[in-house]
């Protein structure tokens, strides 16, 4: 267990901490890339005598920056007494001035991770937590390990409950990216119903669909969805407006052939259906069904609630004094006119179109669309590994731990090729809106400098 620390990994001049390069290996792409055998330091015969196990070190040599917001890390070369040959002691930080001391605590708490040490993440304040988990991402996205620190950010998260809720319908597309980030399933299940459930509006806003770029596959997938919602808006809508009470549906097996004093006696009746259809028209043209920003749920909602909540006495005299009938009449259209409503409230219901299946108490924290969308596990981008090693096990292989983490180390490398894939298609996206002049970008710098 006590075995000597051959790596050292200066953060600045008071911040060095000694680790072990198997575990940083194997926890860590970036780290797999860098303590190689070839790169470490040939220590003399005197060094290992008197002690000396020292073989590679590792400092952090840029701060953060927007391309780079974990900052980067630079291998040092050691001479054969393990001694930098340098000389150089680490950057001197003035912690009282404008250097940001946040980046060190995240970099500590995602190395001591590699042993097993347990994540803390603020939990008394929304605001705080978010900073901490955004600053922890991006040093394990560079480090390549985010499935380390993954769980336990998402279970700080958690804790904010209807707080985090809210905030994920108000921004979906930015939590999408961090969800997919950290690989949290509920997270990035709760973003997609409500990107899928107000698409009509997300996808007119430019910004939103910048940012959902980010992450690989989530436009297509809240595009799924949407699609889904829009089939089944259209079957009510079809439903609604296609709808017979029973008893003028069938007619009678004695009263055919239908005459017409037949017919005559459910005229109230036929009034009230051509009401009903005439003001549900009217909405559809006006572009309140499954076209709207809201994808319709104002309108199915209304008629879901049923009573007053349209077509109400105002909106039936307006019908009255187009065609005028007795005051008797009138108030036996209106009776029909609510036993439509009834019937077509039930239509609504059965629907399932007002249901909520997301995680937000819409009951207290009411939403302007719909958020039934049932969302399959399968669309989980990231289970695909997971699938993969249940069906190893089937098959008798059991994995090891090289295994394991050679697996780990694999995934983490996907992982950050689909971010580079999707970050490069946004700028690609970004620059053909640019007819008069190219952006100007600064040269991309190595992983060791």
């Amino acid at each position: 267990m006590n075995q000597p620390h051959d790596v050292q990994i200066v953060l600045s001049h008071d911040r060095k901490y000694p680790f072990h390069a198997s575990t940083l290996a194997r926890s860590s792409v970036l780290f797999a890339d860098m303590l190689t055998e070839p790169s470490a330091a040939r220590l003399s015969t005197k060094a290992k005598y008197v002690g000396i196990s020292r073989r590679w070190v590792v400092e952090l040599v840029e701060m953060p920056t927007a391309q780079y917001p974990a900052g980067q890390l630079e291998l040092i070369e050691l001479n054969h007494n393990g001694e930098r040959v340098d000389g150089f002691a680490g950057r001197v930080m003035n912690e009282n001035g404008r250097i940001p001391t946040k980046i060190f605590k995240n970099w500590e708490r995602v190395l001591y991770a590699f042993y097993g040490k347990d994540i803390r993440i603020a939990d008394d304040d929304m605001g705080a937590a978010l900073v901490d988990c955004i600053g922890l991402i991006e040093v394990s996205e560079y480090l390549g390990c985010v499935a380390l620190i993954g769980k336990a950010v998402e279970v700080a998260l958690l804790k904010h409950g209807q707080a985090l809720f809210r905030s994920i319908q108000a921004n979906p597309q930015g939590w999408a990216n961090m969800s997919f980030r950290i690989r949290s399933d509920l997270i990035f299940r709760e973003s997609i119903i409500h990107l899928a459930g107000h698409w009509n509006y997300w996808k007119k806003n430019r910004t939103a669909m910048s940012g959902l770029a980010k992450t690989p596959g989530a436009k297509q997938l809240a595009e799924k969805y949407h699609r889904r919602l829009v089939e089944r808006t259209r079957a009510l809508e079809n439903k609604l407006a296609s709808h017979y009470p029973g008893d003028i549906a069938v007619p009678k097996p004695n009263d055919i052939p239908i005459k017409r004093e037949e017919y005559a006696k459910d005229i109230l009746i036929w009034m009230a259906l051509a009401w009903f259809r005439h003001w549900f028209t009217q909405r559809m043209i006006a572009d309140k069904g499954h076209t709207a920003d809201d994808g319709g749920y104002a309108l199915y909602k209304a008629i879901g609630a049923g009573g007053d909540a349209y077509m109400d006495k105002a909106v039936i005299s307006q019908f009255h004094g187009m065609f005028p009938i007795t005051k008797k009449a009138i108030n036996v259209i209106e009776n029909h006119v609510c036993e439509l409503k009834e019937c077509m409230a039930e239509w609504v219901q059965k629907s399932n179109l007002m249901k909520s299946n997301c995680q937000l108490n819409v009951e207290k924290y009411p939403v302007g669309y719909m958020t039934c969308v049932e969302f399959e596990n399968g669309d989980f981008f990231w289970l695909k590994d997971d699938r993969d090693d249940a069906m190893a096990s089937k098959k008798g292989k059991r994995p090891g731990g090289n295994d394991i983490a050679q697996r780990n180390l694999e995934a983490a490398k996907r992982h950050q090729e689909q971010r580079e894939i999707s970050t490069g298609s946004e700028d690609l996206a970004v620059e053909d809106d640019e007819d008069d002049e190219e952006p100007v970008r600064a040269p991309k710098r190595g992983r060791f400098g």
